[in-house]
């Protein structure tokens, strides 16, 4: 579901949907991307159209996890629509770059 991307710890999503279905597969990346130690992980969301609430509530969570071990997780490349549903929930200044 997530493969590196060019840039040094960037990940792109490979799937345009996230839901509660491939929420387990996102956590299971996102925790081995963490264990190889990065100081910062961005995670390209150019191919993601659609985002459950069960996913954003586990990019909360592990933004809060990373924080206390000073790892920065930030969302690029946010379609405009998922952008508004960050917006709304007032999420865009603690998730997006």
């Amino acid at each position: 579901m997530v493969t590196k991307s060019i840039e040094e710890n960037c990940y792109r999503i490979e799937s345009n949907r996230l839901d509660v279905y491939s929420a387990a597969s996102l956590e299971e990346d996102m925790t081995s991307i963490f264990q190889k130690g990065v100081s910062s992980l961005s995670l390209d969301f150019s191919n993601v159209e659609e985002v459950s609430s069960a996913v954003l509530g586990l990019l909360l969570y592990k933004k809060m996890a990373y924080q206390k071990q000073g790892v920065t997780l930030l969302l690029i490349n946010v379609n405009p629509q998922i952008q508004k549903i960050l917006k709304i929930l007032n999420l865009n200044g603690y998730l997006l770059l």
